[in-house]
């Protein structure tokens, strides 16, 4: 569903200088943030702090009622600004906004259909005033550091965690048992690994399960035979491995392959709001997805959604390879689902913050590359490269509308998968648009 988010364009002063004048408010007024363990226990309460900072307001108090709640008081000019952060897993999130209990809700997967409707009262959780892609996270297998194993496929992942493979010498590690450790099942992060990786296939009961992801990332630093997984900023101590799946190169979850969503298991941060939230909540929200809360973002040690050229290694297809020779990826993807040619919420977003990218002085005498692909089920490999162009085309028409030089723009169809073709997930990945950057050639 959120492949369905209306266009709205622009974010308004708000985003761009992080500061909005709120009403006057009561005493004691609360704000309050429910849901994932991975948004809630580091950043958010950093994002707070840095849109309370911005406003010129004080931290009062920061206290810890309970494990995984934070409460920070705010001295505002109109009196005191309670903020709760609830991180005890998505789904508890969910429930918090549609019962009026919580004002924003942090998940680490997407909303589902079924909440969707249930919670329709709040209107269309999955547009795009209400669905907001906060960060970018890619979800760490990890593994103790004197762990000889450098990357796994996610079959041997899912084995391991199944208990169909029990021992560190079937996956080419050293002998000794495999001692597992996983999120709780009201936690998005775990909700993200059954969707990825375990599929229709049960976790073993041998598991130790926690509610906190500092927790599980030490119990696995601690111990030469554990295996865990954790999101991107919660690694601490452990080493993260590098995945892949059939047909593809194994990838490290790193700041190019999770901001474009290449690597295997990146995903997206969420919160969600109702309909017309409150001042304050807007305010907040503006912040966080403006420059100030996205350098929050990378501070805490998730990926932020600015845009960026990073140096990527040659692709393998001889004609791809050409397209793109001379030039540079930039850390973002356009995808697309399944035979559509329709942008997501963040795509939409990406439109506004490329052109912002391409206007700032250092990108001067420079163009832009779209190379569009297809995933493998999308009818025949000539259909599929039409449509992969077709892709290409929406995407440099709505560049070309900002102003924004597009040099070429090309589909690739069914070549060059970055994900398995044999799951939703993979095929998304799959159906994407890449954008490259190079100067501009002398004219001959």
């Amino acid at each position: 569903m959120t492949m369905c988010g209306r266009r709205v364009r622009g974010l308004g002063l708000a985003l761009l200088i992080g500061f909005v004048a709120l009403p006057a408010q009561a005493q004691d007024a609360r704000l309050c943030l429910s849901g994932s363990n991975t948004v809630g226990q580091k950043l958010a309460p950093m994002l707070v702090k840095g849109w309370a900072e911005r406003q010129g307001w004080a931290l009062h108090g920061e206290s810890r009622p309970a494990l995984d709640e934070t409460r920070l008081t705010l001295a505002t000019p109109r009196g005191a600004l309670v903020v709760d952060i609830l991180a005890h897993g998505t789904s508890t999130g969910f429930d918090a906004l549609r019962e009026g209990r919580c004002d924003l809700w942090m998940a680490s997967r997407a909303v589902r259909d079924a909440e969707i409707g249930a919670a329709a009262a709040l209107g269309r959780l999955y547009e795009q005033g209400q669905e907001h892609v906060i960060a970018l996270d890619g979800l760490a297998v990890i593994v103790h550091p004197s762990n000889r194993l450098r990357a796994l496929t996610v079959e041997q992942v899912r084995n391991a965690f199944a208990g169909r493979v029990r021992d560190w010498a079937q996956l080419g590690g050293t002998p000794g048992p495999i001692v597992l450790h996983a999120r709780d099942d009201r936690s998005g992060t775990y909700d993200t690994f059954r969707a990825l990786v375990m599929g229709d296939v049960a976790l073993s009961g041998a598991a130790t399960r926690y509610e906190s992801t500092a927790q599980l990332a030490a119990a696995v630093a601690a111990d030469p035979r554990a295996i865990g997984f954790v999101g991107l900023a919660g690694v601490d101590g452990a080493r993260a491995l590098a995945l892949s799946e059939r047909g593809t190169v194994p990838l490290a979850p790193d700041a190019l392959s999770v901001a474009t969503e290449d690597y295997v298991l990146a995903r997206r941060l969420f919160l969600y709001s109702r309909e017309r939230p409150r001042a304050e909540v807007q305010a907040l929200l503006d912040f966080v997805l403006g420059p100030g809360g996205q350098a929050v973002v990378e501070q805490v040690g998730f990926v932020p959604q600015d845009i960026r050229a990073l140096a990527q290694r040659a692709p393998d297809n001889a004609e791809y390879r050409a397209l793109v020779a001379g030039a540079r990826r930039l850390s973002l993807n356009f995808r697309f689902g399944e035979g559509a040619a329709v942008l997501d919420n963040k795509a939409v977003e990406d439109i506004e913050r490329l052109a912002r990218f391409m206007r700032a002085p250092a990108q001067a005498g420079h163009e832009l590359l779209l190379i569009g692909f297809a995933d493998r089920s999308e009818s025949t490999p000539l259909e599929a490269l039409s449509l992969s162009n077709d892709r290409v085309d929406l995407v440099a028409a709505e560049l070309r509308a900002e102003g924004l030089r597009v040099a070429r723009q090309r589909g690739l169809g069914q070549i060059a998968p970055v994900a398995s073709n044999d799951n939703a997930e993979g095929r998304l990945r799959n159906r994407r648009v890449e954008v490259w950057i190079r100067p501009i050639a002398a004219p001959r």
